[in-house]
């Protein structure tokens, strides 16, 4: 029987276009890009900001010194966040109504810019200081925790720290390799094809009534 629901959220809960970045730093740097990408790639210098390994400022500065010329470092803030689109209002009543039959989490491999510019974003759009508290039982970022998906160890952290049990507990990512990582630990694990709209897919399996 389910009783927890572990979203994800860039491209479950919330809109994103993952190639907006690359082609923001492609406009930036041209030919040059490939070789910052590899750079950067070779240090690691993602994962890291991921799981709380770089500050904000320590990975700005990585970023605008890749290549010469240096890019000015407001250029390079506007080019990471140029990821995001929006979560529509409707997902926020799914969550609500979710959450008066399931425990309902969010589980997320995010940064700290990126966790800035979601929360102003929730302010400006949405009149929402407090989505988080809001909408879910539990919120786990990885920059937070320290551990990123799909590593065996952020399911099992969620595990602990939310004190739930796997086979309670249903997770939705758009990565496969998220899914395969948290069936390992033996939580339910299911795809969820970005673009397409969630609350569709929990009504088609059960979760959320009519």
């Amino acid at each position: 029987m389910i009783r927890n629901i572990i979203f994800d959220f860039g491209n479950v809960l919330f809109d994103l276009d993952l190639g907006a970045f690359e082609r923001a730093m492609k406009n930036l740097l041209g030919e040059g890009y490939a070789t910052a990408k590899e750079k950067l790639s070779l240090r690691g210098v993602f994962e890291l900001y991921e799981t709380g390994g770089l500050s904000t400022e320590e990975f700005v500065e990585n970023l605008s010194q890749a290549t010469e010329p240096l890019i000015p470092q407001e250029q390079v803030i506007a080019a990471w966040n140029a990821i995001f689109i929006g979560m529509p209002r409707h997902r926020f009543e799914m969550l609500l109504r979710l959450r008066q039959r399931y425990k309902v989490f969010l589980l997320s491999n995010i940064n700290d810019l990126h966790e800035r510019w979601i929360a102003d974003y929730m302010g400006r759009e949405h009149e929402l200081v407090d989505y988080e508290s809001l909408h879910f039982d539990g919120v786990y970022f990885s920059h937070l925790i320290r551990l990123r998906k799909p590593t065996r160890e952020a399911f099992e952290y969620v595990l602990a720290d939310a004190e739930i049990l796997p086979e309670e507990t249903v997770f939705f990512d758009d990565l496969q390799e998220n899914v395969e990582a948290a069936r390992l630990v033996g939580i339910q694990g299911v795809w969820h094809e970005p673009g397409t709209e969630i609350g569709e897919r929990l009504f088609s399996l059960g979760y959320l009534g009519s």
